[in-house]
């Protein structure tokens, strides 16, 4: 979501930048539920959600960088 945000697709961007405008609410209401229920473990980073071996088990600790993640989408939906 990000990445789409960040930097949309030439041809969607109005749209793109619409549609989180109109769901900033609720998307933030579900990024921070997630956050609540993250367990800090990395993911492996080709995207197949499979679990890193050196990562560790945080209880909610986020040290896979998704609080940063979310800060910064709720930032940029809200100075939309």
């Amino acid at each position: 979501m990000l990445g789409n945000l960040r930097n949309p697709p030439e041809p969607w961007e109005d749209v793109i930048r619409t549609h989180f405008r109109l769901k900033a609410r609720s998307l933030a209401k579900q990024l921070n539920q997630w956050l609540q229920i993250d367990d800090g473990r990395q993911i492996a980073d080709d995207g197949a959600g499979i679990e890193s071996r050196t990562s560790a088990a945080g209880g909610g600790g986020s040290s896979n960088g998704m609080k940063k993640d979310v800060d910064a989408l709720i930032e940029l939906m809200n100075s939309l």
